[in-house]
């Protein structure tokens, strides 16, 4: 049975001091109650960073969905407006889509996605804001039926429009059915009143079994595409989880309909970070992801905590010698307290390693390791996590810049100025402890509100 915006979020408020706070993240987004999955609509607008997210406040597991709103001024500190975007009908849900401005408007594009025992069907919908906070309007602006025999209509999902000079495009998740494989679906419109399909981009090994939230940006020359693929085979060290997510870079011909594609890179080689999706309205590009993953306990829900999900840390993009990297918004450095006192679980750990060594991070039931044997790994198998694993980067390092992110229940590791990253969840109780072994550079700082 479907609720109205306003009953749902009176039921997060009168729940909302009910959830168990021992494993709530600090400086990470959060959901007050209930499930959160992908980022959705992230947009710089008036002067504020809208986020919105999956969600499902009613359990800690994916159900009826809609879009909860997140509303930060430095994406660190944040507010949760409750849900902004809720289904009208029955057996449906709002799944995942991005946000543009258009005329003072925030135009969000989503996945209409309507599911009644074995009939599935996923639609490209839009509402409008004029404020940021209510949405109007339910409107189908892609008629399904005009894409290629190939394409689903089932699994057609994630929109997210760009302007790219006069024309609208709009980057959809999709399958080719015939080869069980995943693409891209390039939409485009002079409005977003009424898009037309132009052309698919894949399919690549990369892409799976299903591409999902893929978004786009044009940096320094180079077309650049994030995205998130099902069922991508493993391959040497990269795509070890059921899911992963990826970084195309190339060009495309908007013109030809076809993107030239220099590399594909895994984004992130941890085992929690899933469909990332960059911001609209910035002039740089900034990041943020999923910090769970599909299929895999969450430990929050199995003890009964009434919440589950995380977003990443958000991530500033650049190039480095043709390698895209990814490091921490620089306005988390407004939080940093006590220089080289480590007193909590919320911890910037900036450390070089000359060879090899580790760092052991430690509470009262469980560890976590940063170390390089060779290559730089994150060990959290003694994590009070029930899907620990051991993660290690691609490239070998010996003498290597390395920066930790510790919050309560989350672990983020940005090498070599961030050109690769390592995060997961950690579940470790009690005032951390820290054993260093072969690292002669560390400095440490604690992440609270400043006084």
């Amino acid at each position: 049975m479907t609720k109205s915006i306003q009953t749902t979020n009176d039921y997060i408020e009168r729940t909302k001091n009910s959830v168990n706070t021992s494993y709530r993240l600090k400086y990470h987004m959060i959901p007050t109650v209930g499930w959160m999955n992908d980022p959705n609509g992230l947009i710089y607008y008036k002067g504020k960073y809208h986020l919105f997210y999956q969600s499902n406040p009613y359990d800690t597991t994916p159900g009826t969905m809609c879009w909860g709103h997140f509303v930060s001024d430095d994406l660190i500190t944040y507010k949760d407006l409750g849900v902004a975007i809720a289904p009208k009908k029955e057996h449906t849900s709002i799944f995942s889509g991005g946000a543009i401005e258009v005329g003072g408007q925030i135009n969000a594009i989503y996945t209409l996605h309507y599911e009644k025992g074995e009939t599935k069907r996923e639609d490209i919908y839009r509402s409008v804001s004029s404020d940021g906070i209510n949405f109007v309007g339910d409107t189908c602006i892609f008629d399904n039926e005009t894409l290629p025999a190939n394409i689903s209509r089932v699994d057609f999902r994630d929109p997210y429009p760009v302007k790219i000079g006069d024309k609208y495009y709009v980057f959809v998740g999709g399958k080719d059915e015939n080869l069980n494989q995943g693409v891209i679906i390039v939409l485009g419109g002079d409005t977003l009143d009424k898009l037309e399909y132009e052309f698919y981009i894949g399919p690549f090994y990369e892409f799976g079994e299903m591409c999902e939230c893929p978004c786009y940006m044009h940096l320094d020359g180079k077309d650049i595409i994030v995205t998130s693929a099902y069922a991508t085979p493993r391959r040497n060290n990269d795509f070890k989880n059921t899911h992963s997510s990826m970084f195309i870079v190339g060009e495309i011909d908007f013109k030809r309909g076809a993107m030239n594609v220099d590399y594909i890179k895994e984004i992130d080689k941890g085992n929690t970070f899933y469909a990332p999706q960059l911001f609209n309205g910035l002039d740089r590009p900034v990041m943020v992801g999923w910090l769970d993953m599909w299929n895999v306990p969450h430990p929050t829900h199995l003890l009964h905590h009434g919440w589950v999900g995380a977003f990443s840390i958000p991530r500033v993009l650049s190039f480095k010698d043709g390698d895209i990297c990814q490091n921490p918004i620089e306005t988390l450095e407004n939080y940093e307290l006590n220089p080289d006192k480590a007193i909590s679980h919320c911890l910037d750990i900036s450390l070089t390693f000359y060879g090899q060594g580790s760092l052991t991070v430690r509470g009262d039931n469980g560890e976590v390791v940063i170390g390089n044997d060779g290559r730089i790994y994150l060990d959290t198998m003694k994590a009070k996590t029930p899907h620990g694993h051991v993660r290690r980067t691609n490239g070998r390092y010996d003498r290597c810049e390395v920066r930790v992110l510790l919050d309560t229940s989350s672990i983020e590791v940005f090498v070599d100025g961030g050109r690769e990253v390592i995060s997961s969840r950690i579940y470790i109780d009690g005032d951390y402890k820290l054993e260093v072994n072969g690292i002669s550079e560390i400095r440490i700082k604690e992440i609270g509100k400043k006084q």
